[in-house]
C-alpha cells in the first residue's frame, strides 16, 4: 500500500479518494480555475484534504470558503458570511473531516464532514483568528489579543498572559501529554523584543524565545508530521527577517541559511516526511518573495520560480510526490490567482497558459529603429538631474513599502 493510502486509512477515509486527483504535468506550474466571486485581495487560507489531494478549501476577503473536489478545476461555495474574510483553513490531523476555519473579526468556524457545511463555534469571541495547533487532547486558537484552547472542542479557554499578543503562528512540536507548544504572533502590546513563547507542560508556563537574531515578527510556523518514531518533531518559523529551524523541538535554534533574509508568512510539510518542507514568502515590502522547497531537513532549498513571487497561501497534499497548491497577489493591479504545481524535484517549468498583464501597463513596442546609446548613469547621479533622481529612488521606496503594508494589513 502507499502512503497515501495509508495516511487515508488512519484518517477513516478510502484510499480511493486519491483517484480523483487530476493527472497534472511533473514540476509544472499550473493555473487553477478562478473562484466565482471576483477577488481584489489577497487569499490567505488554502487547505488540502490530508486523505485526497483533490479535495481543497479556499478561503477569501468576502469571508466566503469554496470547495473544489478535483483539485481546483471547478468550485463551489461552502459557507458564506464568515466574519469580514477568511484567515486561515486547517485540518485536523487526528480527527477524520473535521476543519477549522479562523476569521477576520468573525471568530473561528468548524466543518464535521470536510469542509461542506460549517458552524461556528460559540467559545471563542468575534475577533481575528489567523493560526490553530492541535496535540491529541487539544486544540489552540491564536487570536489578534489572545491564545485559546480546548479539550473537548466545544469549551474554549483563554491564557491571561497572551491577551497583549496578536498571534499569528502556533506549532505543537510534542503532540503527546503533556504537549509541547510554541506560539508566535506579529504584533504585540507588550515590551517583549519578539513575541514568541514555548511550552513543553500543555500551557502551563510558559518562556521566552529569545534566539532568532533581529527577528521582531513571527509570520507562520509549523512543526515536522506525526510519525510513529515519537515527538521530536522538526520545528521551523517564518519570520521578519529569514527563516529559523530547531532540531530539538524548540530548545535550540539557528537561521537557515539556504533561504533570502526576508519576510516568510508560510511553512508546511509533506505528511509522512518529515524531511520535506515548503516554505513561502510573500515579499512583505520587497518584491523577493517567493517559493522553496527542502527535501533534506532545511540543509538545501531549491526555488519553485513561483509565477508571481508574491505567495499568500499554500497547502501541501500527503503524497509521496506532493502536489503544492499556492495563491498569489499582484498588489500592483490587485490580481489573486490559484495554482497547483507536481512537486517531482525536476526543474520547475512556467505555466502554459499566459499569465494575465498587469492592467493598464502596454505590451512594449517593436522598432526596426537603431537601438539607441547605452546611458551612462555615473551622469545622472554626479550632474545637475541629481536631486531629481534621489526623490524618485525614495519615491519607488515608499511604494514598495506601501504596498507591503497593504498586504500585512489584510492579515490582520
Amino acid at each position: 500500500m502507499s502512503l497515501l493510502g495509508a495516511w487515508a486509512l488512519l484518517l477513516g477515509a478510502s484510499p480511493a479518494l486519491a483517484a480523483s486527483a487530476p493527472v497534472r504535468p511533473d514540476n509544472t506550474w499550473v493555473r487553477l480555475a478562478p473562484l466565482p466571486e471576483k477577488l481584489d485581495s489577497p487569499v490567505f487560507a488554502m487547505a488540502v484534504s490530508p486523505s485526497d489531494p483533490a479535495l481543497l478549501m479556499v478561503g477569501t476577503g468576502s469571508g466566503t470558503i469554496y470547495r473544489s473536489n478535483d483539485g481546483g478545476s471547478t468550485w463551489t461555495a461552502a459557507a458564506h458570511g464568515l466574519g469580514r474574510g477568511v484567515t486561515t483553513i486547517q485540518y485536523s490531523p487526528f480527527k477524520a473531516g473535521l476543519i477549522y476555519a479562523g476569521t477576520r473579526a468573525g471568530g473561528l468556524w468548524r466543518s464535521t464532514d470536510s469542509g461542506a457545511t460549517w458552524a461556528k463555534l460559540a467559545g471563542i469571541p468575534n475577533t481575528t483568528v489567523r493560526s490553530l495547533g492541535f496535540a491529541k487532547s487539544m486544540t489552540l486558537a491564536g487570536a489578534d489579543g489572545g491564545l485559546y484552547s480546548t479539550h473537548d472542542g466545544t469549551t474554549w479557554a483563554p491564557y491571561l498572559s497572551f491577551s497583549l499578543l496578536s498571534l499569528d503562528a502556533i506549532a505543537v512540536p510534542a503532540v503527546n501529554d503533556p504537549p509541547h507548544l510554541l506560539a508566535g504572533g506579529d504584533a504585540s502590546k507588550g515590551s517583549e523584543p519578539l513575541p514568541l513563547y514555548f511550552s513543553s507542560d500543555g500551557g502551563t508556563s510558559w518562556t521566552s524565545v529569545k534566539s532568532l537574531g533581529s527577528s521582531t515578527m513571527i509570520g507562520a510556523a509549523a512543526a515536522g508530521p506525526v510519525l510513529p518514531k515519537g515527538d521530536n518533531r522538526q520545528l521551523v518559523v517564518g519570520t521578519n527577517v529569514g527563516a529559523f529551524l530547531s532540531n530539538d523541538g524548540g530548545v535550540t535554534w539557528g537561521q537557515i541559511a539556504g533561504l533570502p533574509a526576508i519576510d516568510f508568512t508560510a511553512v508546511a510539510y509533506v505528511a509522512n516526511h518529515a524531511d520535506r518542507f515548503y516554505v513561502a514568502s510573500d515579499g512583505g515590502a520587497t518584491l523577493s518573495g517567493g517559493l522553496w522547497a527542502s527535501s533534506d531537513s532545511g540543509q538545501t532549498f531549491r526555488s519553485l520560480q513561483a509565477p508571481i513571487a508574491s505567495v499568500t497561501a499554500l497547502a501541501i497534499s500527503s503524497e509521496d510526490a506532493p502536489t503544492v497548491y499556492s495563491a498569489s497577489f499582484r498588489p500592483l493591479d490587485q490580481v489573486t490567482l490559484l495554482w497547483s504545481y507536481r512537486d517531482t524535484g525536476g526543474t520547475p517549468n512556467p505555466p502554459s497558459s499566459a499569465i494575465p498583464a498587469v492592467a493598464g501597463v502596454a505590451a512594449p513596442a517593436t522598432s526596426s529603429a537603431p537601438a539607441p546609446a547605452a546611458y551612462d548613469w555615473r551622469r545622472s547621479v554626479t550632474g545637475p538631474e541629481a536631486p531629481y533622481l534621489a526623490l524618485g529612488v525614495l519615491a519607488v521606496l515608499v511604494m514598495l513599502t506601501a504596498l507591503g503594508l497593504q498586504i500585512r494589513r489584510g492579515r490582520e
